[in-house]
């Protein structure tokens, strides 16, 4: 039976090492595999946006263009979704990836702060905002999801979904301790001293947009709910949008080293194994590398040079020892440090971009056309990671408040420029729900500092 050739997979998959929570698989038809990739949980929130996807999805599926082999969660225990209309055999392949993936999500750090629970969470979330548009109305609702939405992706990750607020502005009374010989300065030094705390909101620049709308915008508690629902999720998907190629990577490498190893598929099975192992780990086009290819490639090549280096005596690790220790880095990391020249080589990378001088923002014919402008190391390696920073985003903070005013500030202005008409609604946004003026200082499209306005209506 399929059941028992799973726990067969996963017996083996504990022997070679991988520590992953209980797992449990569910085969469903193609129409709910299509809503659980479209909402990204089995139960969430309804939006508009969802359902976008959904169709999107829904349709290069029917039409052949894509096909998605299964859906795994972060959760504790594990769950994941497999087709109904697959072979056995793309099946058995596909559990051994996902018990690659529910190891990854285990051990890696960057997963280790977000919640094990978020199927039940999301679901909890979902029925918090259907009680919110029986009361206020959908269009109400969706209005303000819109603009958590838009801004879910600038959030700060280094200080989680938990925070208070700053403090509030006190005078704060130190007493200082009397050193020996105090009495031969000049200059008696006081026994007291008054230090500002909380003089400014916010104290520092603030990156976590949503967190600070969410507790200093004048908002009703169920808006603050929304928003707050909205970020808490985003922070869920986080890791996994900072460690594709690494997730994506170590799935595949196991999947492909378990069936290797495993007695219990026969020849023509295995034969069948082989092609789909090829349609997955496959280069990609010239134009879009394979998440899946890179990662298992840097992989096999970390294990390769590693148990090299420990036959020599160079290093204490052995290639597996290494993967496993390399298991817990981000894609940043993973791509700087073990992307090697030789390895870029090999893979013929390169950087390709658009003919063009003109500043960003405008159109040409030249548009149209892309070129090689590079096979140096760190073009390649900026051009892979650089969309990668930052969840993705541009760096907006929260410099200051003046008279109510909300002052934000692009930083990395000088190198990056922001599409006008999605910075204008995404502003509107913001005056919306602070309900005063915001300013964004911003380059145009010379590189010169502007500053961007929006009030509320």
């Amino acid at each position: 039976m399929f059941e028992d050739r799973v726990a067969e997979l996963e017996e083996l998959a504990r022997l070679h090492g991988l520590d992953f929570y209980p797992t449990s698989f569910e085969v469903v038809p193609f129409d709910y595999m299509t809503e659980v990739a479209a909402y990204g949980l089995p139960t969430r929130a309804r939006h508009w946006s969802y359902g976008k996807v959904y169709n999107g999805q829904r349709l290069y599926g029917k039409m052949g263009l894509s096909k998605i082999y299964e859906i795994v969660l972060n959760n504790d225990p594990g769950l994941a979704f497999l087709l109904d209309t697959n072979p056995e055999i793309a099946n058995l392949l596909v559990a051994a990836h996902v018990f690659g993936h529910v190891d990854f999500f285990k051990n890696n750090t960057l997963f280790a702060p977000t919640s094990r629970n978020m199927v039940n969470d999301a679901a909890a979330h979902a029925l918090r905002i259907d009680g919110y548009i029986d009361r206020y109305g959908l269009e109400t609702v969706e209005h303000l999801m819109d603009i958590g939405f838009a801004l879910d992706r600038h959030i700060d990750p280094h200080l989680g979904t938990v925070r208070i607020p700053y403090p509030k502005r006190t005078i704060v009374e130190r007493e200082r301790i009397a050193q020996p010989y105090n009495d031969l300065f000049s200059a008696p030094t006081p026994s007291v001293t008054y230090e500002v705390v909380g003089e400014r909101i916010p104290p520092r620049p603030e990156h976590d947009l949503l967190w600070f709308l969410a507790t200093y915008a004048t908002l009703e508690p169920w808006q603050q709910d929304v928003l707050q629902i909205i970020r808490e999720e985003s922070y869920y998907f986080y890791p996994q949008f900072l460690t594709k190629i690494m997730n994506e990577g170590w799935a595949s490498y196991w999947h492909a080293e378990l069936f290797h190893h495993w007695e219990g598929v026969n020849p023509e099975e295995f034969i069948e194994f082989a092609a789909l192992n090829a349609g997955v780990v496959n280069p990609g086009n010239r134009l879009h590398l394979n998440p899946y290819y890179l990662g298992y490639t840097i992989f096999i090549d970390i294990e390769k040079r590693w148990d090299t280096l420990h036959a020599t005596g160079e290093s204490s690790l052995t290639g597996r020892q290494k993967i496993f220790q390399v298991r817990r880095d981000d894609d940043i990391s993973f791509l700087r440090n073990y992307l090697t020249r030789e390895l870029m080589e090999r893979l013929e990378l390169f950087r390709y971009d658009r003919p063009c001088t003109h500043p960003p923002g405008k159109r040409c014919p030249q548009c149209e056309h892309l070129v090689i402008t590079s096979r140096e190391e760190e073009e390649i390696l900026t051009a892979l990671i650089l969309p990668r920073e930052n969840y993705g985003t541009p760096r907006i903070v929260v410099r200051d408040i003046v008279a109510n005013a909300l002052y934000l500030e692009h930083l990395d202005r000088a190198t990056t420029f922001l599409d006008r008409r999605f910075t204008a609604e995404t502003l509107g946004y913001i005056a919306e729900i602070w309900k005063y003026p915001v300013y964004l200082l911003t380059c145009d499209q010379e590189g010169k500092e502007t500053n961007l306005t929006a009030r509320a209506l």
